[in-house]
């Protein structure tokens, strides 16, 4: 069963087809995951909820959060404020007066470098490696 939110979404790609559908979805629930930690409920800034999303993704999809999440079209920091403002624009999210989609354009990646693991060498071990 279709829902308004299902509705909405079918909008927003018909009038802005650059993310893919799930990216709203994952934005809604990034959005209340990052509220639902806070202590006091209420407004997330644009920092708080970047770190939430990056959070929450790493929670959904693990080690390979940022490939979902470029496949869906979330790159960079300002991909997310878009998502979010496109949510706003239909009233499936909301915005303090004092939020402004320039709050996310910082030019930063939604992801930075993704830590190499590192492997353990015992002496015993007879193979040549790179190591960095």
């Amino acid at each position: 069963m279709e829902t308004e939110f299902d509705r909405k979404v079918a909008l927003l790609l018909a009038k802005d087809p650059r993310y893919h559908r799930e990216v709203y979805y994952f934005v809604a629930e990034a959005v209340n995951f990052t509220v639902s930690k806070r202590k006091a409920r209420g407004h997330v800034s644009a920092a708080q909820l970047l770190d939430g999303i990056r959070e929450f993704a790493v929670f959904k999809y693990g080690a390979v959060a940022d490939i979902v999440m470029s496949q869906w079209g979330l790159v960079m920091e300002s991909d997310a404020g878009k998502v979010v403002y496109l949510l706003i624009s239909v009233r499936l999210l909301s915005a303090s007066e004092d939020d402004r989609p320039e709050d996310f354009d910082t030019g930063k990646p939604l992801f930075g470098k993704v830590p190499q693991i590192r492997t353990v060498r015992r002496k015993s071990d007879a193979w040549q490696y790179i190591d960095n």
